[in-house]
């Protein structure tokens, strides 16, 4: 295969699982002047945008795992600037060749320049969770003297019960590798504790769970694109509307807005683990505007590529680490704005008021992504 043309710097994005997430990135990133290739799975739908320029396929050999060769030759081949996973998975298997452990790791050892790569993107490898996520966003953030609400690791029945009752029967009980809502559980009473516990979900999965106190307030995300422990550029919400009845489903309607308090734990997070690259949380803000860490993701969230519409552009902070010029944006920037998220709210219901009167992030000017995503939602459907 023939190398990319070198007339502007290479994101390479990494996707490894199906679905929606990042899609929107691929015409952002070309928005600010930078090319992007895309390493993964055609199951990812940003590979299907019209702005990636190569595809390039990484997909787990027998027994679902995943070798570094063709990674390495991906990053031989489109000499990125910077690598940016889009899903957990991608994450996490960044993060494993970033830190060259040894042992049951060892397959993932990179040539030194690649490794570097990796930990130029994401930042200090001593910080990364691997597979421990949530309890090392925990003690991150209580050794940084961010507000989170109490949590602990849970491997029996009787933890969950004991955690329960000392908070009043009011947790979230989540799987250690749960996402978009998925294996998070709400528990806000002792009769729903004890539900969830006579169900046997929690001794089926075999996997392992954290037990958080539930905090009351409305779902707040904060995203930052950062620089070896600097956050570059930043952009908050609110959660106005979800994608189901589900009390942990994603957003499917936000506000955008500047929030001291999240943009705070989100700084002070960045700093303590010397982050770079897109990384985004998820708070619980009460009405008092105080605001609780409560999820940490290493990559992009559903809000990452809206920060320029308040005139922070995650996008364009990435681009000037590079070296590139960004022009000043058409529209003045404004001091917040309501977004429907695209295809959230259309897939919630293809009817809602909320899809007119306002933005709605719509990828108009990316008609491959955008005729798979209708493919894909009336398949659903």
């Amino acid at each position: 295969m023939e190398n990319l043309p070198v007339s502007a710097p290479c994101v390479l994005l990494v996707g490894l699982m199906p679905g929606f997430g990042g899609m929107h990135l691929p015409r952002h990133l070309a928005r600010v002047g930078l090319r992007v290739a895309f390493l993964g799975t055609r199951a990812c739908m940003a590979s299907s945008s019209g702005f990636v320029e190569e595809f390039l396929p990484w997909e787990p050999e027998n027994g679902g795992h995943y070798q570094v060769a063709p990674f390495a030759k991906a990053v031989r081949h489109c000499r990125p600037v910077c690598l940016v996973p889009i899903d957990e998975c991608a994450a996490e298997l960044l993060q494993i060749m970033g830190r060259g452990t040894t042992g049951q790791e060892a397959a993932f050892t990179l040539p030194g320049d690649i490794a570097e790569l990796v930990r130029n993107s994401l930042g200090n490898p001593d910080h990364y969770p691997l597979a421990s996520a949530r309890q090392r966003a925990y003690q991150t953030s209580r050794t940084a003297d961010i507000p989170v609400p109490e949590q602990a690791d849970v491997s029996t029945l009787g933890e969950i019960i004991d955690f329960a009752r000392r908070h009043q029967w009011r947790i979230v009980v989540k799987r250690e590798r749960s996402m978009g809502g998925v294996g998070i559980h709400i528990l806000d009473s002792e009769a729903a504790t004890r539900e969830f516990v006579a169900q046997g979900l929690f001794l089926a999965s075999g996997g392992k769970w954290v037990a958080q106190a539930f905090m009351p307030g409305r779902l707040g995300m904060h995203a930052v694109f950062a620089v070896r422990g600097h956050v570059l550029a930043a952009v908050s919400a609110i959660q106005l509307l979800r994608r189901s009845e589900n009390a942990s489903a994603p957003s499917s309607v936000v506000m955008l807005c500047g929030h001291k308090a999240m943009a705070a734990s989100g700084a002070a997070f960045v700093e303590a683990t010397g982050a770079s690259g897109f990384h985004g949380w998820d708070f619980q803000v009460d009405e008092g505007g105080n605001a609780f860490l409560i999820e940490h993701n290493p990559r992009p969230i559903s809000i990452s590529h809206l920060g320029g519409l308040l005139g922070s552009d995650l996008m364009a902070a990435l681009a000037a680490s590079c070296g590139v010029r960004v022009p000043p944006p058409p529209h003045p920037p404004m001091d917040e704005c309501r977004v429907t998220l695209f295809p959230d709210e259309w897939r919630r219901d293809a009817a809602s008021p909320w899809l007119h009167g306002q933005f709605h992030d719509v990828p108009w000017d990316d008609p491959a992504l955008l005729g798979r995503v209708m493919a894909a939602n009336f398949s659903y459907r």
